[in-house]
């Protein structure tokens, strides 16, 4: 019997599938301008480079502690109207207030001012992250839909963060001289103004989908409670998982996708911060057919065969990258065409597999919050993606830590990189180590936890046909216990 005809899918239509993962997209540009928080809080707050780090690192902590604090009591959540766009309206207007009051309305105020607002951020943020895990997971649970979610917020987030690379490189910083206070503020309202549309297409896409009945009660008729929190780590092997490979790849990208990274390599190393901008503009489209061909497949194959074929190639291409850097002289990038266009080809296969790879990681979340419903009867898709998000955030907090520490080693103790700086070896190698050397780590790290990983495309559709006859049973006793009611 066919895989179609033995489990009935809660599907999505095509709109929601496109609109709806425009609310990932903020989260991931929201975390884009904050990783320019370093600079206004050197430039605009009067902290040292290593503090500025530190704070960063130690509000990750934070934002990773709150996740299962907030998650648990979302899930016990009910409300008539259900629950998602209610998490999703309060989280991003946190934000978007933290942000302004960070980049525009509070420069000057001092480190204590500047890290209680960077913490109120990440409050904003753990409610945002759980809305967008909870829409995720009851949007759809077909296994051809569920990496369409991805593809499309991956899909947004490369094309509005290209843009605005684009506008800040070339537009912005010829029009301020440097990354300066200013520069910082200009971008953060522009942020802003693409995120509040965003929300508003995400609210409308979800309204469908956010009622009550789509979130099953736990199996013994109580509450969830933080004891469930922790019997999700302890037992679920899935998320075990995903927590080393997730975790792995998310630290080496915190550390190579710092603002301070791009200066460096752009900047400095190769010599021309403008051709930065035109790059990210380049690198659009083969990122976006190598995300849908990837994503494509992971509906075809299962997910966690395309992580593991798409990871190792990134492996290779990162090495590749190293090895060129380091056999040509890099300001002829961007100057000479050869060079330049194996620079061009080189980095953009190594964005678009790094994409892809973030989409498959992605994709597993909502694969084991119906694992975690299998195996224990407990529904909670807060929850398991807060469960992961704590250990997630507190590894990869470390990402700014060591950028900042890196730095500062080479000079950079009480001023950022700036584009015109002078290379120098130390440089050069601390460049390449950030840059290509720790995700190379992170990968190697994963691809041996997913051996151990147990949701494969079978594992998955026996999963979903025990789900459904666990919510049809649920149903027929719902409607009994009202008929008696009536009756009585």
């Amino acid at each position: 019997m066919g895989e179609n005809s033995t489990i009935q899918y809660n599907r999505a239509k095509t709109w929601q599938i496109l609109l709806w993962p425009g609310n990932t997209c903020i989260n991931s540009l929201m975390g884009i301008l904050v990783m320019f928080s370093s600079y206004i809080a050197v430039g605009g707050y009067g902290l040292a480079v290593a503090t500025a780090g530190l704070i960063a690192s130690y509000s990750r902590i934070f934002d990773g502690i709150t996740d299962p604090l907030i998650a648990v009591l979302t899930d016990r959540m009910e409300t008539k109207y259900g629950k998602i766009r209610i998490i999703m309206v309060i989280g991003f207007t946190i934000q978007i207030l933290a942000v302004l009051t960070l980049f525009v309305w509070g420069i000057g105020q001092g480190l204590v001012f500047y890290t209680i607002m960077t913490l109120i951020y990440y409050i904003g943020s753990t409610l945002s992250g759980i809305a967008t895990n909870t829409g995720n997971t009851v949007m759809t649970n077909d296994p051809q839909q569920r990496p369409k979610i991805y593809r499309w917020a991956l899909t947004y987030t490369t094309i509005f963060a290209s843009l605005l690379s684009f506008y800040n490189s070339t537009v912005l910083f010829p029009k301020y001289g440097g990354i300066t206070n200013e520069l910082l503020q200009e971008l953060c309202i522009t942020f802003v103004v693409v995120s509040v549309v965003l929300v508003i297409l995400a609210l409308l896409a979800i309204s469908e989908k956010d009622k009550p009945e789509n979130f099953p009660k736990k199996s013994s008729g109580q509450r969830i409670n933080f004891k469930d929190a922790w019997l999700v780590l302890k037992n679920n092997r899935a998320l075990q998982v995903l927590l080393i490979t997730g975790s792995s790849d998310k630290l080496a990208q915190q550390a190579a996708g710092q603002a301070a990274i791009a200066t460096i390599i752009f900047g400095i190393i190769i010599g021309n911060y403008e051709f930065y901008g035109t790059f990210k503009l380049i690198e659009v489209i083969p990122t976006l057919l190598v995300l849908f061909y990837v994503t494509h497949m992971a509906g075809k194959n299962g997910t966690k065969k395309s992580l593991i074929k798409w990871t190792t190639i990134s492996m290779v291409i990162a090495a590749s990258i190293v090895v060129f850097m380091v056999l040509i002289d890099p300001t002829q990038i961007s100057v000479a065409t050869v060079p330049t266009v194996i620079f061009v080809i080189l980095y953009v296969s190594f964005h678009a597999t790094m994409i892809a790879i973030s989409a498959c990681t992605q994709a597993l979340k909502p694969d084991i919050t119906d694992y975690e419903f299998y195996r224990s009867g407990n529904y909670m898709p807060g929850t398991v993606a807060a469960v992961y998000a704590f250990l997630d955030k507190a590894i990869s907090s470390f990402g700014t830590t060591i950028v900042a520490f890196t730095i500062a080693a080479i000079g950079y103790a009480t001023v950022q990189p700036q584009p015109g700086d002078p290379s120098t070896p130390a440089v050069f190698w601390v460049g390449m180590f950030l840059w290509m050397g720790l995700p190379i780590i992170g990968y190697i790290i994963s691809l041996i936890a997913l051996k151990w990983y147990p949701l494969d495309k079978e594992k998955m559709i026996e999963i979903q046909q025990h789900n459904q006859q666990y919510r049809e049973a649920a149903a027929a006793e719902a409607n009994e216990e009202t008929s008696k009611k009536i009756s009585g």
